[in-house]
């Protein structure tokens, strides 16, 4: 809640619908709305923590297309490690998938999964060709 000029909010942010009056109706409204984003904001969290749980620890395999000497001839990334997660049957597409590498030879690589709010989990990708 704030205090503003009677001028700029009859013209601009009522006008606009970028403010409301601060009724008790609109206050008890307000509060609930906030109430209902903080409770889906928490089941969220304990959610993506069940998953980084889950997680934890696991390998990975993902195939790709060499050439002789062992380079593929299109690097792994974010999307291809996503989509194998969902297969594997884990919601990851709110999730950053972060490489300390590109992956474009086959090897063992290390990544994590980070889904925010410090919720982290550490996977294993193993490309194969």
């Amino acid at each position: 809640m704030k205090e503003i000029a009677e001028g700029y909010a009859m013209n601009f942010l009522l006008p606009k619908n970028l403010a409301v009056p601060a009724t008790a109706e609109n206050i008890t409204k307000l509060k609930r709305e906030f109430d209902r984003k903080t409770k889906a904001k928490e089941i969220a969290i304990d959610a993506n923590q069940a998953i980084a749980d889950k997680l934890r620890g696991r390998k990975i395999e993902l195939q790709g297309k060499a050439n002789e000497s062992g380079k593929l001839y299109g690097a792994i990334g974010e999307m291809e490690i996503k989509a194998e997660l969902a297969r594997s049957g884990f919601d990851v597409k709110n999730a950053k998938i972060l490489l300390k590498e590109h992956i474009k030879e086959a090897g063992e690589y290390p990544a994590t999964v980070d889904f925010g709010s410090g919720i982290n989990s550490s996977i294993i990708i193993l490309a194969r060709v």
